[in-house]
């Protein structure tokens, strides 16, 4: 097989977004997101045909500097590397690494391709997860803050209904269908393949369609009444779709969002509390956070918590 071009990027959390969209704008052959670097910085791998190198050593660097331009941070704070390395299978070598993590006592999230044991105690669920082209193996931190909210809640009077925003490869959603096999969840993705990828995660944990569902419908058409919503979005998403949220929750409901680094958790703390919602509990990872919020919230719980116990 041929060698490939291996072109890496770290970039702080706030321009993750963006430079995923400039490496999918290059022509990149595979892409795959790596835990964050010492330095807090989320890590970028793209793999691009040999022969581009002078084009992509022009159009990353005028791609980051506008970024860095549209954010207001310093294009220092990005690193490139790019490097010939020997053909590997890109719909492999994503999987690298990923290993079997607990959630707490109650849930352990298992790629479906792992034949690693699992640890898993007395009543624990299973969930296995293939997050395939869609974002949610449970590892990112926003994702496994989200996770550990969900498993906190288990232990207390259990939703009815649940409503996962974003739902991507359906990790959160179905993860509370196993915690809270009563309730109904209801999963919302406004990508057909991503929609695919947690509809095939969902048959392959043998969970039902009445059980947990996923679909595209907007929010507009959606019944009220939530008593658990959980949004892993940005900071941007979040903000215009707050209303509609806040709308949708039951009186007593409650509400996780995620998707937020530290910094931005002021905004969209007042974000909400103008909507009569105020926080129970904010636990933070690397630089992201996640927030439980409900019309009982007052912000006194905070915590910081590790990386997922393998």
């Amino acid at each position: 097989m041929e060698d490939w071009l291996s072109l890496t990027i770290a970039a702080p959390p706030v321009a993750g977004e963006a430079v995923g969209a400039a490496l999918f704008e290059a022509g990149d052959s595979g892409i795959w997101e790596d835990l964050p670097d010492s330095e807090g910085r989320l890590i970028y791998r793209a793999g691009f045909p040999l022969g581009q190198e002078s084009r992509l050593m022009a159009e990353i660097p005028a791609a980051l500097t506008l970024i860095a331009e549209n954010l207001a941070i310093q294009l220092t704070e990005f690193a490139v590397i790019l490097e010939i390395k020997p053909w590997e299978d890109f719909s492999e070598t994503w999987k690298k690494g990923l290993s079997p993590f607990a959630i707490g006592q109650k849930l352990w999230i298992v790629p479906s391709w792992s034949e690693e044991p699992v640890k898993a105690g007395p009543g624990a669920k299973v969930l296995r997860i293939d997050p395939g082209p869609a974002f949610g193996s449970g590892r990112h931190p926003s994702t496994f803050l989200c996770l550990t909210l969900i498993h906190d809640l288990a232990g207390q009077a259990a939703p009815a209904r649940v409503l996962d925003l974003g739902a991507g490869s359906g990790v959160l959603a179905l993860a509370a269908s196993l915690l809270f096999p009563a309730a109904k969840v209801e999963g919302l993705d406004n990508d057909r393949d991503t929609l695919a990828v947690a509809e095939g995660n969902r048959k392959a944990n043998g969970l039902e369609e009445g059980q947990v569902a996923f679909s595209d419908a907007p929010l507009s058409r959606l019944n009220p009444g939530y008593d658990l919503i959980v949004a892993n979005l940005t900071l941007n998403a979040l903000t215009e779709l707050a209303p509609e949220i806040q709308a949708l929750l039951a009186p007593e409901g409650q509400l996780i969002v995620s998707g937020l680094l530290a910094e931005q958790v002021p905004a969209i703390e007042a974000v909400f509390k103008g909507l009569g919602l105020g926080v129970l509990r904010h636990l933070g990872q690397a630089e992201w956070s996640a927030l439980l919020l409900s019309p009982k919230g007052s912000g006194a719980d905070r915590a910081l918590i590790g990386e997922p116990e393998a």
